[in-house]
Formats: structure tokens, C-alpha cells, sequence
């Protein structure tokens, strides 16, 4: 996957022309804050997925609410990608923005965490992240089939101008239903997370019952006859 280039809004494109002296709105600063802070192939999905820089936006502007993105590394994001193409656009918004909660979560909030639920951005407003922070990491849960996420650096912490706050992690965070869609639903989960050893012993047990019944039966059957 090529990255895209990336030209900010507002500024001149490198070696070419006299760009404005204006800073560059919200979403584009908050592109150059997560290709810098090692989110590029993120970036990447961003660019092509319709509505989601619309979205941040109202998180972004003077007054609004503030933003934490939850940014996936660029080694999280390659293997993920080919998954992330098959997906139809809806879905695609819907990962991108399971990655961001409205409200600046400073590195000091996140510290204070111990098992506490937050909404993310997607469609559906039940989906969640679980956050704890266990003294040396702060992990994130994104469901209950879901392994954990762990934050690797802060990449931002601004208040001014944008309230936002940037962490890097080290996977793709996915709401629970995409999960199941792209795993091959609860069976192929049940089948990745239950050993082996498990299966077997309930194989066993189940042919110890049968077998067990049928003794008990023929047992009762002998009886009868005497």
C-alpha cells in the first residue's frame, strides 16, 4: 500500500508555488500531527474512506468537544489493510472512528483508568473501549472476543489550537460486530480461543456419558429378566 502525499490545506506543496501564510485547518494539522508521530499507513485509510475527516472536524473546531485518537502503528495497519479493502464504506468509517472518543484524554486522565469504559465516534454509539492502566501500560479492550491494544507513545497532547489528544498503539482496534464479521463470527472465535486439549476432554467426556448410558441400560435390561 503507497501512502498518499499528503498536502496540507493552506500550505504550499514542498518546492512548488507560494502557499498562504494561514495555518492549516483542524483536520489537516491533525493529519501532520499522526504522520509525523509514526500513523502514516492510518493516514492512508483516512484519505481514502468518504466522511471521516467531516467527522473529526466537529470534534476539532473552536468550541467543540476535543478528540483522542487511538493510532494504530504502521505495522498494525499493513496487516490489517487487506481486511480494511474488503470492507464496504460504512464499515470502514466505522473502524476508522472506533479509533477516536470525543474529549481530550491528557496522558494523566488515562494514569487514573482502572477498567473504565469510554464511547468511541462509530455509527453505532454503544460501541466501546475499555481502558486500565496498569501502573507501567495503558491497555484498551475493544470487546469481550478482542485481545488487548496497548498504548506505545503519546504523539500529542495539545490544547491550543486544536483540544486534541494522540496516542500510538500497537494494533487496529475493531467495534465487536466487525470483529465477528471479519473473524468468521462466535464459532471460528470459540475455535481460535478454546485449546485443544479442551475439545478433546469434552469429546472424552461425552463418549464416557454414552457409554456409561448404555451399560446403565443394558444393566437395567438384565434385571428385567431375572
Amino acid at each position: 500500500m503507497e501512502l498518499p502525499h499528503l498536502q496540507l490545506p493552506g500550505t504550499a506543496d514542498s518546492g512548488r508555488g507560494h502557499g498562504s501564510d494561514a495555518p492549516p485547518p483542524p483536520q489537516g494539522q491533525l493529519k501532520d500531527i499522526m504522520s509525523t508521530g509514526g500513523c502514516g499507513w492510518f493516514v492512508a485509510l483516512i484519505a481514502t474512506t468518504p466522511n471521516f475527516s467531516d467527522v473529526f472536524q466537529q470534534h476539532l473546531v473552536p468550541g467543540g468537544e476535543g478528540l483522542t485518537l487511538f493510532c494504530p502503528d504502521d505495522k498494525a495497519v499493513a496487516a490489517f489493510e487487506p481486511k480494511f479493502g474488503a470492507l464496504a464504506d460504512s464499515d470502514r468509517l466505522d473502524v476508522l472512528l472506533h479509533h477516536a472518543t470525543a474529549g481530550r484524554y491528557v496522558q494523566a486522565q488515562l494514569a487514573a483508568f482502572d477498567w473504565v469504559a469510554v464511547r468511541t465516534l462509530a455509527a453505532n454509539r454503544s460501541q466501546s473501549i475499555t481502558i486500565r492502566d496498569d501502573g507501567d501500560t495503558v491497555w484498551l479492550w475493544t470487546s469481550w472476543q478482542g485481545g488487548a491494544a496497548k498504548v506505545i507513545k503519546t504523539v500529542s497532547e495539545e490544547e491550543a489550537p486544536l483540544a486534541l489528544a494522540v496516542y500510538l498503539v500497537d494494533a487496529v482496534l475493531l467495534p465487536g460486530h466487525l470483529r465477528q464479521k471479519l473473524d468468521g463470527g462466535y464459532l471460528a472465535w470459540l475455535h481460535r480461543t478454546i485449546p485443544v486439549w479442551v475439545g478433546l476432554c469434552w469429546a472424552l467426556s461425552a463418549i464416557v456419558g454414552v457409554l456409561t448410558g448404555s451399560l446403565l441400560m443394558l444393566g437395567a435390561m438384565s434385571r428385567r429378566k431375572w
